[in-house]
């Protein structure tokens, strides 16, 4: 019977540290996984809005050389081509951003 006791007592230690740095482990690396999941929305975003940015540029030139020039030459139609496509990528993760936040 002493030997079942020393053999309680070496392991009920050892089996709740096991317990509890499994439990902690296991909650850190959910946080992390989070952490890494804002991090790739937040850069996906920002190239996203940096496409933005480039077509809303690309749009003004062309309508700046169209007023100059006192003809749209085509360059017109690219920038709205380039803003309608930025536009509906920057929605498309706007709206999935939304559904998985609702999820």
């Amino acid at each position: 019977m002493e030997w079942f006791e020393s053999l309680l007592v070496g392991l009920v230690p050892s089996v709740i540290s096991a317990v509890v740095i499994f439990v902690v482990t296991h909650k850190l690396s959910r946080a992390e996984s989070r952490r890494d999941a804002l991090a790739e929305a937040r850069k996906k975003e920002s190239l996203l809005a940096l496409e933005m940015q480039m077509a809303t540029a690309k749009l003004a030139y062309a309508v700046a050389v169209a007023l100059k020039r006192g003809t749209a030459n085509g360059e017109v139609e690219d920038g709205i081509a380039a803003f309608e496509t930025a536009k509906k990528k920057y929605l498309a993760f706007l709206n999935e951003q939304a559904a998985e936040h609702l999820q």
